[in-house]
């Protein structure tokens, strides 16, 4: 089992060090969306999730923390962000194929883009948006090892121009420990999307590596990611806690910095907090993130385990 970890650990560390050396530097990446947390309570955390995973939301950070997930679960998130943008997020899960199946679909949307004529004249609204149909996969292999896989189709539209693509993600979670000490390690965003009209650009991989601590009375969870946008260059490091105040009630805060956003934003930027409620099979969590002198975005996530 320690041979099959390093195999693993190996190949994405060869990927991300042959990768980097195409690095071109910060936005040189298309479907910037698919950078965007979904799930309030992995947000609430400072999005320091990836070895925390283990619900509905792993199918985004984590696909192998499907393989914790409990019965079926579906979930909605909500996200209100600047200007207008708007963020939407499905997915569902449930035991099948001897391990976890999943799905979910991610739709950003901007309303109120004018079209114009030369002379200024409005002619209406110009469509733009983005959409992005996962499907996952997770298995337990051992007592200790859980892996799982994604596979996304996307298509991005402004306009009367859009671009289709396809991406893999690839993720696998250890159990360093009987006491609940948890490593996570995910690779995202391997693909091709089509160019919008005659040049493409390359999708934002990502190399996320993780390490949680989940104890055992199940109501602190302490957790800590470190983020690198390959081909954009940014790095990215985050903290996050979540305690479960009572049975039906539990409080999360976060700090992530990133080397892009919080030069220009400020260190504030980073700071991410949020609550969760538990009713029934009913859930419902909030996160809120400020974004400096931008303002704050709002994520509200509805969900159900049955």
């Amino acid at each position: 089992m320690k041979k099959i970890i390093f195999v693993i650990a190996l190949t994405f560390t060869f990927q991300l060090s042959a990768l980097s050396l195409f690095a071109a530097g910060p936005g040189t990446t298309g479907a910037t969306f698919l950078k965007l947390g979904v799930g309030s309570r992995p947000v609430a955390m400072g999005e320091a999730f990836v070895a925390v995973a283990d619900d509905i939301n792993a199918l985004f950070w984590n696909p192998s923390g499907l393989s914790l997930s409990e019965g079926k679960q579906v979930t909605f998130t909500h996200t209100e962000w600047f200007q207008a943008i708007r963020y939407e997020y499905l997915a569902y899960c449930q035991p099948a194929l001897g391990g976890t199946i999943g799905a979910g679909i991610t739709y950003l949307y901007i309303t109120d883009i004018e079209r114009r004529d030369i002379a200024g004249a409005l002619l209406g609204s110009v469509p733009a948006n983005d959409l992005a149909i996962a499907v996952s996969y997770a298995k337990t292999l051992s007592e200790r090892l859980n892996l799982g896989g994604t596979v996304k189709i996307i298509n991005q539209q402004l306009d009367d121009k859009s671009a289709l693509g396809v991406a893999a993600d690839i993720g696998l979670q250890y159990k360093l420990n009987k006491e609940g000490l948890v490593m996570g390690l995910a690779l995202q965003n391997m693909g091709y999307e089509a160019p919008f009209i005659t040049e493409a650009s390359p999708l934002p991989m990502n190399l996320k590596v993780g390490i949680a601590n989940k104890f055992a009375d199940s109501k602190l969870t302490l957790s800590s990611d470190l983020n690198y946008s390959i081909l954009d260059s940014i790095w990215a490091v985050g903290a996050g806690i979540e305690y479960w105040v009572h049975p039906v009630f539990a409080i999360r805060a976060g700090y992530k910095y990133n080397s892009a956003i919080n030069n220009t934003l400020g260190a504030l930027a980073g700071l991410t907090c949020g609550a969760g409620f538990k009713i029934g099979i009913l859930g419902i969590d909030y996160a809120l993130v400020p974004y400096g002198d931008l303002g704050y975005t709002h994520r509200v996530t509805v969900g159900a385990k049955f």
